[in-house]
């Protein structure tokens, strides 16, 4: 029990990194941009270009791990993260900075693949749910931490420090990982990597990223997002089809026959377009129709993170004891009463009220995530853990990109100035876009109810248990 101690150890450190780094540097970037003399537009190609290279490649990471084994690509991928971040902190120029990016994100996508895998193949079956709550806790201590500190070292060392500050926890990480990560090849895990399917799948990802990420900058009826869309549609209409006839496929469609865990996957995506939607459009409903600055903003929005970090590990420990049904319904039930609080918290409303609607939210977004993390991972036969791990976590980033899409563009229609903290807008026609979003979030939520009817409806065990 003492190794897998340390085998939680090194996993919960390797997403504390990551939660870090993705938080720290997105914070860093007024100062990134700054240093380079360019817009900001120009510096979230460093933000948009991790992104898309993390999701594109998490398919096939996963399935790789299946074939070869965990521990060898897992230590690749912490390895790579490593040199990302020196290479990162050197460059001169933001295209060297761009490219080091996305040689980074190979590592990342390798870690987010596998991460769950590993803990559902090695960790005993009755503290599952309780290893994926505290996996959970690590990645938001990550968030908390790298929010609240990136200003303070940038404004102290420089804008590079926020990729050097990554790197002793890497070494850490590749050291607990290399002795404490069991050296052990799936049983009745055999064949060859598809390099076809992983190709189609990585198109289909990228360019469908892009349209959600891109589609209110570009306009959604113009020619780039209209061909984009086109393209992305081919090639997961390719990928589908070669994963039907391949004899080795990338993922054995096979799986999701069952149906539980297909609408696992679904709830996955509620609940990111949920929580990724709330995480852009909050700070401008603080600011905008509550008046605080951004600092205090900031503080605010910490709230909800401590929430999810304490009610993450509940979670997990419940999802182990009790129906996971019920786990989910009662997530989705709070999730709805933190909306219907945000759609009455006027420009009038007291502290108080924000505060509670916040922290509502946070425990019940906490409250999804790992118990549905442990129930889809105990679905998955274990020559195809890495397969649905990557699954699982690429749905998680597809719901991420719809939510920050959908919740723009709704808050847009009403309020379209390209920078709306400095356009003086009444509070009517805030009132009105914040409204239509908080009433698209109770729309997604009570969706998010519907399914949890046709998961689960007892304690699951592992598929080869």
């Amino acid at each position: 029990m003492t190794n897998k101690k340390y085998l939680l150890a090194a996993v919960c450190l390797v997403h504390f990194i990551l939660g870090l780094d993705i938080n720290i540097v997105s914070v860093s970037l007024p100062a990134i941009s700054s240093h380079f003399n360019v817009n900001a537009s120009g510096a979230s190609r460093i933000v948009w270009v991790y992104f898309l290279i993390l999701t594109g490649f998490l398919p096939g990471f996963g399935r790789l791990g299946d074939l070869i084994g965990f521990k060898k690509l897992f230590l690749s991928g912490i390895f790579i993260f490593f040199i990302g971040s020196i290479l990162n902190s050197l460059s001169l120029n933001l295209n060297f900075l761009v490219i080091a990016r996305a040689f980074q994100a190979l590592g990342t996508a390798v870690l987010f693949a596998l991460t769950p895998a590993i803990i559902s193949s090695y960790i005993d079956e009755n503290i599952k749910g309780r290893a994926f709550g505290i996996n959970y806790i690590f990645t938001a201590l990550g968030g908390v931490v790298g929010r609240s500190s990136s200003g303070f070292i940038t404004n102290a060392f420089g804008w590079n420090s926020v990729f050097l500050i990554t790197i002793p926890f890497a070494i850490g990480a590749l050291v607990l990982s290399y002795f404490f990560v069991p050296d052990i090849k799936q049983k009745n895990t055999s064949g060859k990597f598809d390099i076809a399917g992983s190709f189609l799948i990585f198109i289909a990802l990228l360019s469908f990223l892009f349209v959600m990420n891109s589609g209110n900058d570009y306009g959604w009826l113009s020619s780039e997002i209209i061909s984009l869309s086109a393209i992305s549609v081919i090639f997961f209409t390719g990928f589908f089809i070669r994963q039907k006839k391949a004899t080795y496929p990338l993922l054995k469609l096979g799986l999701f026959k069952k149906s539980s865990i297909t609408f696992h996957l679904l709830i996955f995506m509620i609940v990111y377009i949920i929580t990724n939607g709330m995480i852009f459009i909050t700070p401008f409903f603080l600011q905008l129709m509550k008046g605080f600055d951004g600092k205090e903003a900031g503080l605010l929005m910490t709230i909800p993170s401590v929430l999810q970090m304490i009610f993450g590990f509940l979670s997990g420990y419940l999802s182990d004891k009790i129906y996971i049904r019920k786990i989910l319904f009662a997530g989705f039930i709070t999730v709805l009463v933190s909306f219907v609080m945000f759609l009455f918290s006027g420009a009038g409303m007291h502290l108080f009220f924000i505060i509670s609607a916040l922290t509502i939210y946070g425990a019940a977004i906490g409250f999804l995530i790992p118990a549905n993390t442990n129930t889809v991972m105990k679905f998955a036969p274990d020559e195809d853990k890495g397969s649905i791990s990557s699954i699982m976590t690429t749905t998680v980033r597809a719901g991420s990109a719809i939510g920050v899409c959908i919740f723009s563009a709704i808050f847009s229609i009403y309020v379209p100035q390209k920078n709306p903290l400095k356009a003086n807008l009444p509070e009517e026609i805030l009132s009105k876009g914040f409204f239509a979003v908080f009433i698209f979030g109770i729309a997604v939520s009570l969706i998010g109810l519907i399914l949890v009817n046709f998961t689960a409806q007892k304690k699951i065990i592992s598929a080869d248990s």
